[in-house]
């Protein structure tokens, strides 16, 4: 593991070379040197190792890296996180449901140029297999397999938070040469994404046979499964989604981390526990950037009132450490004005430095898979379902009984769809508490069966909006379109007119 840390670190030098500072124009080397550049395996897999790197920072002027983009896209549109700092003026305009394309949380930069180094190892993947004998068909594979699988995570991101987008499927090769394309349909993106997870499971290797930090930080058939069951909750085929998830419980290679004292130590701050499927890996030379966030810059903090909605206050709770172990000084802590706790606690009392800021992002981790099969069986019920309905509740209380939940949360023993959606919806909320979750669940949840649903995401305002703006943010999503993030403006811009804005703020 540490000749990928090290063949990362010299990818990012190298990249932060680049003075590129749009999708637009980006490239993964300087065109006079890419043919010398991609002549062996070696060469692929530093080009690998680069779609990796890519993934954990970039050097795009004037937009968030990938993992902060992760984290934040899932959380400043929803109820769960608020400011601090009131410097952060862009999350202030979102949280008074003033968006703009010109919104920094508007970009998507970061995620393009993952997928351009992406598409430059398939492009270039098949040419080394004629220039170096000693490269196999075989290990070419297993290169595509996980381009793929990084790409279509990317375009996933992508169309869950602006809909439609550019769907780039060649690389950026030349200095001069500027891509511009309009946006791919909704299904086409989807298409893309579907055939890339199943070209990418045919090849993916199970593990790499070498560290644990290398088989959850590079991308194994079990993370391939794991997008899927994500995608194909989000995209309505349930039963596919189930059978991913199945296809992970029953490999019987993850179990849930002990929620016990050291759960916030073992699961976030040591990281590539028994229970994570695919994390983002930090270092100290390559830190995150979340203990900046939440601490050094204080921009964001958990919402006191969402908390206490979350994890009501017991009053026959004799011993606070036996309370929930998601709760105060787990998500979050009250004693420092709820300061998100997951990313700055190094166990459930001490803080941090910031030189400890190399835990890692966990993008998936067993719970979720175990909440997206109780997701996926509910929404297949077409009434009551007494055998079905208990092995998703069955579900929802392992990770209720792991995290030693309050009675006060308990919702019962429902059998029926709604009462079970709700019940994973809401759990879901308590389990993955700023992982950049919580917006995807509640949209996911609102617009099944043509938006039946619609009041959960309305609803999601009452405790966190600003009563001023509340109904005016209510109004705003009767329109679906409203629900996705508007095309970054510079962009446009830069399109030549290929690129439109969003129907909900054409001006």
């Amino acid at each position: 593991m540490r000749k990928i840390y090290r063949l990362i670190f010299a990818l990012i030098v190298f990249l932060a070379m680049s003075s590129c500072n749009d999708w637009l124009y980006l490239q993964p080397e300087d065109g006079v040197l890419v043919d010398e550049f991609w002549q062996s395996q070696a060469d692929l897999e530093a080009g690998l190792m680069g779609c990796y790197a890519s993934m954990l920072g970039n050097n795009v002027s004037g937009t968030m890296s990938v993992p902060e983009l992760m984290l934040l896209w899932g959380e400043v549109r929803a109820d769960m996180l608020t400011y601090y700092n009131k410097e952060v003026t862009d999350y202030m305009l979102i949280w008074q449901g003033d968006i703009k394309p010109t919104n920094s949380f508007c970009k998507w930069s970061s995620f393009y140029r993952t997928i351009n180094y992406c598409n430059t190892v398939l492009e270039r993947g098949e040419s080394i297999l004629e220039l170096d004998a000693s490269f196999t068909v075989d290990e070419w594979n297993q290169y595509r397999a996980e381009a793929l699988a990084i790409r279509a995570l990317m375009y996933f991101y992508l169309t869950r938070v602006f809909d439609q987008v550019p769907l780039v499927l060649e690389a950026t090769t030349n200095d001069l040469q500027v891509i511009t394309m309009p946006k791919a349909t909704r299904e086409e993106i989807w298409a893309q994404i579907e055939t890339d997870l199943a070209e990418a499971e045919k090849h993916i290797c199970y593990s790499y046979n070498s560290t644990i930090a290398e088989d959850k930080g590079l991308i194994t058939i079990y993370t391939v499964w794991a997008i899927q069951a994500d995608f194909y909750l989000w995209t309505d085929n349930y039963a596919k989604s189930e059978q991913a998830c199945n296809n992970i419980i029953n490999s019987g290679k993850y179990w849930l981390v002990n929620g016990d004292m050291e759960w916030l130590t073992n699961l976030y701050v040591n990281g590539n526990s028994p229970e994570g499927i695919f994390e983002l890996q930090f270092e100290v030379d390559i830190l995150n950037p979340y203990y900046r966030l939440f601490y050094t810059d204080a921009n964001y903090r958990a919402h006191p009132d969402v908390m206490e909605n979350f994890w009501p206050t017991d009053p026959y709770l004799v011993n606070a450490d036996s309370a929930d172990v998601r709760s105060d000084r787990g998500s979050y802590r009250s004693g420092m004005n709820y300061a998100v706790w997951k990313y700055i606690g190094r166990t459930r009392t001490d803080l941090k430095s910031s030189s400890e800021a190399y835990s890692n992002f966990i993008v998936y981790r067993y719970a979720d898979i175990l909440l997206m099969k109780a997701e996926a069986i509910a929404a297949q019920l077409d009434s009551d379902d007494p055998v079905r309905g208990a092995e998703a509740l069955e579900l929802i209380k392992m990770i209720r009984k792991r995290a030693n939940a309050s009675t006060l949360t308990d919702e019962g023993e429902p059998t029926s769809k709604e009462a079970l959606m709700t019940y994973v919806l809401n759990e879901r909320a308590r389990e993955f508490a700023f992982e950049g979750k919580r917006w995807f669940d509640i949209l996911r949840y609102a617009k099944r069966d043509n938006y039946k649903r619609l009041q959960a995401l309305k609803n999601m305002y009452q405790l966190c909006a600003p009563a001023t703006k509340l109904l005016s943010i209510q109004s705003k999503l009767n329109d679906p379109d409203s629900h996705y993030l508007p095309i970054p403006q510079t962009d446009i811009d830069a399109s030549n007119e290929q690129l439109v804005q969003n129907p909900f703020y054409e001006e």
